[in-house]
């Protein structure tokens, strides 16, 4: 018997309907502030997609040769793919606001809210240079989050340039800054000690970097940073932190030991975390170079992506995810032929016709495809047998509060039509 890959997974009906659920609320949230859907293929150039992500990210692409003999390589995240399009199309009018739900694939360890294949929602905003962009991204995915349900979330925000200060400050060369970022980017995966380690490798003493370490967690607003580059960097992120509360009423904490994994960003970087032990809901940041690398023009940018499977493994841990009921009227010929048969299928469509889920029950027991309903969730049975089909009638039963009536048919499809959607 077949196996599905390791790291992926197969969405049943609840699963893949309380997935459109939260993903229909994440698009409602995006378009209501402007952004436009985009779809990218699912492969990509690799020499596009590794283009500034970082050594480390290369490593993560399922990649292949085509056919004609062409290096390609599975999306692993839409910001890229996204700058593609930008650069190859100079004429759109910024700012550009675009959005997207899409899967991606990342060759990594499977683990708990962690898959080889997983699905991204996010957003990109492009041509806006100042604090408003930034601001503006994290109101976006503070907003989505809430209207997915989700409630006792934390914003954590950071700013590359702050914390590159620090770093060299701390006498790692300025060679080594990205590798330093990625050993900081797994402080909260591997722990304070593997980081210290880690930074020892780079020629910080274990003192200095445990200092780095505390100083990045609890310094705020008030860091001391020693060039003009960190000083531009604390002056953004303030600024940004004054519009997120006093425009969009939204609180954020400073955390420094945020830095993002990709190397393609150039500033103020944030993550959301939910409380559980699961990482990141959603990330994102600033990439002012990311689509001049590609081919375009210098533009700056900013995005986020909210990671669906984390988002929906929260939800249904703390029960906001709404019941998927498949069906809402059952229909029931008491016997699957002939005439009654064809007056099942034509209630069951006149029901469909009114926006009903409905399905027929064929070959079952009456009491059998009772109980049917009932596991399915139904509201309504009806059932119909050969003196109603005589009569021009059928018994309508409400397996909610367990009563039931004859009517004449066409008042039994209006009735349920009204009931389900009054």
């Amino acid at each position: 018997m077949f196996q599905r890959p390791r790291g992926t997974r197969d969405w049943l009906p609840g699963e893949a309907y309380r997935k459109r659920y939260v993903e229909g609320r994440l698009r409602r949230v995006f378009e209501r502030y402007g952004y436009g859907e985009v779809i990218t293929p699912a492969f990509e150039s690799l020499g596009l997609l590794v283009a500034k992500a970082g050594e480390e990210v290369k490593e993560q692409i399922y990649w292949f040769k085509d056919k004609a003999g062409r290096d390609l390589g599975l999306r692993f995240e839409l910001t890229t793919p996204v700058a593609r399009i930008v650069a190859a199309k100079p004429e759109m009018p910024k700012p550009i606001r675009l959005y997207y739900i899409q899967p991606v694939w990342r060759y990594e360890e499977p683990q708990h809210g962690r898959y080889r294949e997983f699905w991204q929602a996010g957003v990109e905003l492009i041509g806006v240079p100042g604090a408003e962009g930034d601001a503006e991204v994290i109101a976006v995915t503070d907003r989505a989050l809430r209207e997915a349900g989700l409630e006792g979330f934390e914003i954590r925000v950071s700013d590359r340039r702050i914390v590159e200060d620090v770093l060299l400050s701390a006498g790692v060369d300025a060679a080594r800054v990205e590798e330093a970022f990625r050993i900081l980017d797994k402080l909260e995966k591997r722990g304070k000690e593997y980081v210290v380690e880690e930074l020892g490798r780079l020629g910080v003493e274990a003192d200095e970097a445990r200092r780095v370490i505390d100083t990045l967690a609890a310094a705020g607003l008030e860091v001391e940073v020693h060039s003009d580059r960190g000083r531009r960097g604390l002056e953004h992120l303030r600024e940004t932190v004054d519009l997120l509360e006093e425009a969009y009423s939204i609180s954020v904490k400073v955390d420094y030991s945020i830095v993002r994994g990709l190397g393609y960003y150039t500033g103020l970087v944030f993550e959301v975390k939910a409380g559980e032990d699961i990482g990141s809901i959603a990330g994102g940041g600033r990439y002012d170079d990311l689509i001049s690398l590609v081919g375009g023009d210098r533009l700056p940018a900013t995005g986020m992506a909210i990671g669906v499977d984390r988002l929906l493994a929260v939800l249904e841990s703390r029960g906001l995810l709404p019941e998927y009921k498949p069906v809402e009227a059952v229909v029931i010929p008491v016997r699957s032929e002939g005439r009654i048969l064809v007056e099942a299928i034509k209630i069951a469509e006149e029901l469909r016709g009114q926006g009903v889920k409905a399905v027929v029950e064929y070959g079952r027991s009456l009491r059998k495809a009772l109980e049917r309903a009932a596991a399915m969730g139904a509201r309504f049975a009806v059932i119909i047998g050969p003196r109603d089909l005589e009569e021009g009638v059928a018994t309508l039963k409400d397996l909610e509060e367990w009563r039931q009536v004859k009517l004449p048919i066409g008042e039994i499809v209006e009735h349920i039509g009204g009931a389900l959607h009054h």
